[in-house]
């Protein structure tokens, strides 16, 4: 994901927590700072594993806290993988980028672009 939009003529800066991060800090307080105060856009990839983190559950709820009913358009769902469980509930109502579906994988990029690149 770094290098397809970081990398390419899409030119984005990520925040991505291990590389951006420096330890020492609360995990908790400090995610809720970046994605209150510096982080336009949440990009959430959802699997398995996400299901099973309270990171990622704290992370996704207080980035929809933020904007109630999607309406800033804050918070992206992505799916790379199928997934054995079932897909939140609390995302359902967010259009998803999806890596899984065939139909729509040559397009998963730029669409996934534009939409962080969105006001």
């Amino acid at each position: 994901m770094i290098r397809e939009l970081e990398q390419t003529e899409f030119k984005l800066k990520l925040c991505v927590f291990d590389r951006d991060v420096l330890p020492g800090t609360c995990v908790w307080s400090i995610s809720g700072e970046l994605i209150e105060r510096r982080c336009r856009r949440m990009v959430v990839v959802i699997s398995d594993d996400y299901l099973e983190s309270d990171e990622c559950d704290f992370q996704t709820k207080f980035a929809l806290s933020l904007s109630p009913g999607a309406r800033l358009k804050r918070l992206i769902p992505v799916k790379c993988k199928t997934m054995k469980n079932e897909f939140p509930s609390i995302l359902r109502f967010i259009t998803i980028c999806d890596y899984t579906n065939p139909c729509t994988k040559k397009w998963f990029w730029t669409r996934l672009a534009k939409s962080l690149m969105l006001p």
